[in-house]
């Protein structure tokens, strides 16, 4: 747009409105021909006389003589050659002579244009593989006149001729090195106007048809107007892509943007982008020796094609890679690089619906490192990472080929081993165990760490055949009765393998009498304080309750994110006799483990009866209560209970009473 005297695009002022009318009024802009001129003026007229438009080419009789050349070239084809003006036109109609002679008078009209730092050659090449290519897809797609088309794109970039010929260095200074599809924008951005601008401008003050005028505007945006023939606008844009894939280094991306552009341009339309490169390939050079244009070499379309193909072979082999690389690290454990609880899960699915279509038995393997909360604590995360890495592989070495080996979660790891009796897997469980307990963990490279580190793992069993098979009904059942193994060989002092079974370890589904700990001690300094373990994932929650707590006289309160870290601490006490708190508050819902489990495992080393455990929950079903009171929980609350009588719950937590507010 004009704001004063200065234009404005998109809301910026970019260039003086002065600049544009100087380039268009330059006096060495070159000129239409005479007879160009008169051409145009003639074929205005519906009236005008095939043979006044014939003499009126023939006054120029070097022009006339290019033109018969032409039109008797094989770019033409026809079958008898041709003696007159008029006689080709009536072979090849008007608008074949019209764009001869325009096409002619363009070159001659440039040929004084002085090239110094402007790429003369490259600009004929890509206007003639451009004009010539827009013309047989017309053809092909049977759209506007194609020498109309043909004369469209030969005209599409003169106003680069004409922006260089007012402005010369300046002009090549800005679209020096520049890709012709982005020449546009860089020129907008330097002078507010483009040379698709000026050459439409050009061609309404040279008196071209509209219809030209509109596809030299818009032959860079074709999609952003409303001309009077889109298609002619489309034939020329895409000629310039055409021209642009045989120009190139790396045509395949030009290939695909072609395709691409057909599809949305010219759909349901039959298309070989291969054939039509090699036929504005060879047009092209005919035509540049009939316009005596010196286009430089052009590139061998079938090499052009094979490189497109083994770019898009090589693309798809990346991608394919990328494919395969995202697939595997969603299954794969960043730390360890092995399998992750997805694929946990995934192998664990398949070897469950194995086992129910053809009984196939297969077994789980449960460990985690032994007091590995005191490695992190004592000497650094980086250390407690490298010991994950050295069990993974130590296990993993040790399993071979028998089963999958996955990082469950934390310190926690999974083995699958289909086709395994629960005597085979106990087997195997001991060497996994003595394999790790055998050698300290190398641990020297690491900084601020020991040399050396002594890392055993308790280790749980179960299979099949390691209770009755009807008890399996679901694929995780193993691994609830492995885990089980795995506090119970914790509870045994640790570094050691204990073999779930209906009698010896029990899993958290099953009832289960208590184990007594008469043994376990209260923590010097903790003997008149009351101990408060509060399991909450909710923060906002969490900090109200603790505030709440800790209003009542010497109450310590410890808080747990999740059902798993608070099971440590509860497994970790238990193992060193000591009484892990005086109360437990935790919420039902929890991610990954939710408040029955974490009872379960509370249960199973010893501690229920022993220590008040109270559930806070949304849900305040009967049938929830009826389960929760079945497993033996002190006390299930309704959060809307326990938010209206507040003052009484805390008071009856902090004193461990079983009696409802």
């Amino acid at each position: 747009m004009i704001e004063g005297d200065r234009f404005v695009e998109k809301g910026t002022v970019s260039m003086s409105n002065e600049l544009l009318n100087d380039i268009l009024n330059c006096p060495s802009l070159p000129s239409l021909p005479a007879v160009a001129a008169k051409l145009i003026e003639l074929t205005g007229d519906p009236d005008v006389q095939i043979s006044e438009i014939a003499k009126t080419v023939q006054q120029d009789q070097a022009l006339a003589g290019k033109v018969l050349k032409t039109v008797n070239s094989s770019f033409y084809g026809l079958p008898n050659k041709c003696g007159s003006i008029d006689r080709a036109m009536g072979y090849l109609g008007l608008n074949t002579v019209k764009s001869l002679v325009l096409g002619f008078s363009l070159v001659e009209t440039t040929s004084s244009v002085d090239d110094d730092g402007f790429d003369m050659v490259a600009h004929w090449r890509r206007t003639l593989m451009g004009a010539t290519a827009a013309r047989l897809i017309a053809d092909q797609f049977k759209l506007s006149d194609k020498d109309e088309v043909f004369t469209a794109g030969l005209f599409q970039d003169m106003g680069m001729l004409a922006i260089f010929t007012a402005m010369k260095q300046r002009y090549t200074e800005v679209i020096s090195d520049i890709d012709h599809g982005q020449i546009c924008e860089v020129e907008r951005d330097e002078f507010g106007f483009t040379h698709a601008q000026v050459g439409a401008e050009l061609a309404r003050k040279w008196q071209l048809p509209k219809s030209i005028a509109d596809a030299i505007e818009h032959h860079h945006t074709p999609d952003a107007m409303d001309a009077d023939d889109l298609e002619m606008v489309r034939a020329v844009a895409l000629g310039t892509q055409v021209a642009e894939a045989l120009s190139v280094d790396t045509p395949k991306s030009s290939m695909r943007k072609i395709e691409g552009q057909v599809a949305s341009w010219f759909p349901k339309r039959n298309f070989d982008i291969a054939e039509l490169l090699h036929e504005v390939n060879q047009s092209a050079k005919e035509l540049a020796s009939l316009f005596n244009t010196e286009i430089g070499d052009l590139k061998d379309v079938h090499n052009l094609m094979a490189q497109a193909q083994e770019r898009g072979l090589e693309h798809q082999i990346s991608m394919q890679r990328q494919t395969e690389s995202l697939e595997r690290e969603a299954v794969t454990d960043g730390l360890t690089g092995i399998p992750n609880r997805k694929e946990f899960d995934k192998t664990i699915d398949a070897a469950f619906n194995q086992y129910k279509a053809s009984g196939t038995e297969f077994a789980v393997l449960f460990f985690d490192a032994d007091r590995f909360k005191s490695v992190n604590d004592t000497h650094g995360h980086a250390v407690g990472d490298a010991v994950l890495v050295e069990l993974a592989q130590r296990t993993k070495k040790t399993v071979g080929e028998e089963g999958v080996v996955c990082r469950y979660g934390g310190e926690e790891f999974g083995v699958i081993l289909p086709g395994y009796t629960v005597l085979n897997a106990a087997m195997l469980a001991e060497r996994v165990r003595s394999e790790i307990a055998s050698t300290p963990f190398d641990i020297r490279d690491l900084d601020d760490g020991p040399d050396e580190l002594p890392v055993t793992v308790s280790i749980g069993v179960s299979a099949i055949d390691a209770g009755p098979a009807d008890r399996v009904v679901k694929s995780d059942q193993l691994v609830v009765e492995a885990d089980a193994g795995v506090y119970a060989a914790k509870a045994a002092g640790r570094n050691n393998v204990q073999v779930w079974s209906p009698d010896s370890v029990p899993a958290q589904t099953e009832a289960k009498q208590p184990v007594v700990h008469p043994e376990l001690r209260v923590p010097e300094g903790f003997e008149n304080k009351k101990r408060i373990v509060l399991i909450e994932d909710d923060s906002l929650a969490a900090t109200l309750l603790i505030t709440l707590f800790k209003r009542q006289a010497d109450v310590e309160v410890r808080w747990f994110k999740t059902g798993k870290s608070a099971m440590e601490f509860f497994t970790e006490s238990v193992g060193e006799n000591q009484f892990p708190c005086d109360v437990v508050v935790c919420d039902y819902n929890m991610p990954e483990y939710s408040g029955v489990d974490v009872f379960n495992r509370f249960e199973s080393i010893g501690l229920k009866g022993m220590i008040p455990f109270y559930l806070l929950t949304a849900n305040e079903s009967m049938e929830l209560k009826k389960q929760v009171s079945d497993l033996g929980v002190t006390e299930l609350i309704g959060k809307s209970n326990f938010s209206k009588n507040i003052g009484q719950w805390i008071g009856y937590i902090t004193a461990g009473s079983t009696q409802a507010a």
